[in-house]
């Protein structure tokens, strides 16, 4: 068996990547005039995060809402961070007291929060006329990752980023996509496929049982995927994947050899050990001839049918001291304006308690951190709350009023795709913004 230092030394790493049959190599020369380096770190909350507990209101009428239909899920108001500053709406907001880094950024303009977030197939529903689609798990994740509703494509929408960036003339040693998390449909494309730095294998972060293994559900559509057009060369497909990611994680592996430790020390969380990994690859990026990269990390364990209070004490500060050290490590690579992270999650929770949790919601409300952002703000339209919302299909399951389309695009754009080339990224992208605006679909970026 070839082993790290003898696969180095053959001088075969960088020719394997560029002759892999599935197109890991971009061997162009460096004549595109484009910013000199680019991240994006998306970071899946799987299970479904409840979000109303995240970003609370605080303007008096729906704060009374917000009371009587959470009941027993409901924060004090006394221990709520509250934000400064209103939404378009006039309203204000608050976070979770275990937010505290994140709402320090937020002050800070580092952070934007995007209300009401998620998957809709057509804008008329975003009036509230239409029901609900099912909201199982695998559905809606496999809505997510395929960036479309309808789910008819056999690659995910970062997958189809990297094969917009092969027509950039740039060189690089590795893939656009790195995956945290084992193999999954997000990043996969017809032409690219991810890197697989995964440190362990699933575990859930708070090492207690889940009833959903969303690591399983995630390979599963990735092989769905793969299988799609050529069902009978699925095996050898599987095998040319397992292949270049074993030489790709060679290639990264020894590039981050030399990256020093970073002054701030980052928790001993799996979480934060994935971002402190995705930090080091970022810091390797000129050894890797990198000039666009997207990580991609899942945090599981929000699946919170039961014990939703206790769990978030102790989930969220692991996300958010996770996010303020992953902020110092950029900060400390002079990096943090070249890279945007930003939360998904399948779907949000209802906001009508259900024996201790909350059950499967749709719109939710999600963090974007980064050095380029407008922060500092609430963009989207939170929802009304009240019993006679319109968006609210039954048990503060609440119609999104913002499509992942338009959330997707804000970041591809912003990475450097062509609008032209928004449709074959994000398919359904024309139903809800065109893409000869002159305004971006939510306007996150400076």
């Amino acid at each position: 068996m070839l082993t790290r230092r003898q696969f180095l030394q053959s001088g075969c790493a960088t020719a394997a990547a560029a002759a892999s049959p599935l197109g890991f190599g971009l061997n162009f020369g460096d004549s595109v005039d484009v910013p000199a380096y680019r991240a994006l770190v998306c970071i899946t909350l799987s299970g479904g995060a409840d979000s109303y507990n995240m970003l609370v209101p605080m303007d008096p009428s729906q704060h009374r809402h917000y009371i009587k239909r959470r009941g027993e899920l409901a924060l004090p108001r006394e221990k709520l961070l509250p934000l400064y500053g209103v939404d378009r709406a006039e309203r204000a907001f608050a976070l979770h007291s275990g937010m505290s880094e994140i709402h320090s950024m937020y002050s800070a303009g580092e952070i934007a929060m995007v209300a009401n977030v998620g998957s809709l197939s057509s804008p008329s529903l975003k009036s509230g006329a239409a029901c609900r689609p099912a909201l199982s798990h695998s559905d809606l994740i496999a809505n997510w990752q395929h960036s479309s509703a309808a789910n008819k494509t056999g690659t995910g929408w970062a997958g189809r980023v990297a094969d917009v960036m092969k027509s950039y003339q740039w060189r690089s040693r590795v893939p656009t996509n790195i995956s945290m998390s084992g193999r999954h449909l997000l990043q996969l494309g017809k032409k690219s496929r991810a890197a697989n730095l995964q440190l362990n294998e699933y575990n859930h972060r708070l090492n207690s049982p889940v009833g959903v293994d969303f690591s399983y559900v995630n390979e599963q559509l990735a092989e769905r995927a793969i299988a799609s057009d050529r069902p009978e060369a699925v095996s050898r497909k599987i095998r040319l994947l397992d292949q270049t990611e074993r030489e790709n994680r060679i290639i990264i592996n020894d590039a981050i050899t030399d990256v020093p430790e970073f002054k701030t020390p980052f928790s001993p969380d799996s979480f934060s050990k994935d971002l402190e990994h995705v930090a080091r690859v970022i810091a390797a990026r000129k050894e890797l001839r990198a000039r666009r990269q997207i990580f991609y990390i899942h945090f599981d364990g929000w699946d919170h049918h039961h014990h939703l209070l206790e769990n978030q004490a102790k989930m969220l500060p692991i996300l958010s001291r996770g996010l303020a050290t992953f902020r110092d490590a950029l900060i400390e690579l002079d990096v943090f304006d070249d890279v945007t992270a930003f939360t998904t999650s399948e779907f949000a929770r209802s906001l009508e308690p259900n024996g201790g949790g909350s059950d499967h919601g749709w719109g939710g409300h999600n963090i974007v951190m980064g050095g380029g952002l407008d922060g500092g703000k609430v963009y989207g339209q939170y929802p009304d709350i009240s019993n006679s919302s319109p968006l609210d299909t039954g048990g503060g399951c609440f119609t999104p009023t913002t499509s992942m389309d338009e959330y997707l695009a804000e970041m591809v754009l912003w990475f450097g795709v062509p609008p032209s080339d928004l449709p074959h990224v994000l398919p359904d992208v024309s139903r809800f913004w065109s893409i000869k605006s002159q305004k971006a679909p939510i306007g996150l970026f400076t």
